[in-house]
């Protein structure tokens, strides 16, 4: 078992990126390891639980997390500039960086899911192409941190206003062959597709689930999910399996 922390760390920068959306950067020198995949639960005061956020980047001593605004807890965190923070972690399981390096990567994401996969493009010792999905151009972030590594860029929005219009598991549909290795993160609807589509195609690769987590250690039992018909924990087991074995 890899080391993991409870203990407050300092907040470095809390900015919004676009409406809605915030990048949080703390200063956590005593952590010498993270994976892509990988998440940390924060506590925020007022909210009883903690909140569960994938790893955004991790560099020089700096965590960072991607979160949107979407209830009482992320509301409070929003307007937190300055102080100091609670979090556990580095916690779950992260995608396999080594295995497949024979075949060609493709990233999907969708909403905040971006934030585990940049992560994880960051990581990933050659490059590929990114379908991304959102609901409109205001919700797609990042992008140019993924030109700038040299990531091919597939974009969709359900309402037209960049990309193709739609969602982006059609294009994907289309464009993904048996030579691509997958990697996905985002809503459940969304990854339901994207599982039928590698399990349709038989396309190997690495799925990172985002159910609600209470306690992220596995002792809750509240983010059971069903794994080659065996019951898992995703913040235990996962968050990340192989799509295969995956059944949503």
């Amino acid at each position: 078992m890899r080391k993991r922390f409870d203990k407050t760390y300092k907040i470095i920068s809390n900015k919004e990126l676009c409406t809605g959306y915030f990048e949080l950067k703390v200063k956590a020198n005593d952590i010498k390891h993270c994976f892509p995949g990988q998440f940390f639960m924060i506590g925020i005061q007022g909210v009883f639980l903690r909140r569960p956020l994938s790893i955004y980047d991790f560099k020089n001593g700096v965590l960072s997390f991607l979160y949107k605004v979407v209830g009482k807890g992320t509301v409070i965190l929003s307007k937190i500039q300055s102080g100091e923070l609670q979090f556990l972690g580095p916690l779950g399981k992260g995608y396999d960086l080594d295995t497949y390096r024979d075949l060609n990567y493709v990233i999907v994401a969708g909403g905040t899911g971006i934030a585990s996969v940049h992560f994880l493009a960051a990581k990933l010792t050659k490059k590929g192409t990114l379908y991304y999905g959102a609901r409109s151009k205001e919700d797609l972030l990042c992008l140019d941190k993924f030109k700038k590594i040299g990531w091919k860029i597939v974009v969709s929005t359900e309402d037209g206003t960049k990309g193709y219009k739609g969602y982006i598991t059609d294009i994907l549909e289309e464009k993904l062959e048996n030579n691509d290795f997958l990697f996905a993160c985002g809503p459940m609807p969304m990854l339901k597709k994207v599982l039928h589509i590698a399990k349709e195609k038989r396309i190997k690769g690495f799925v990172c689930l985002e159910e609600k987590m209470a306690c992220g250690v596995g002792n809750c039992q509240g983010c059971a999910v069903r794994v080659d018909g065996v019951i898992k924990m995703t913040c235990k087991d996962g968050p990340v399996f192989k799509v295969e074995q995956v059944e949503l």
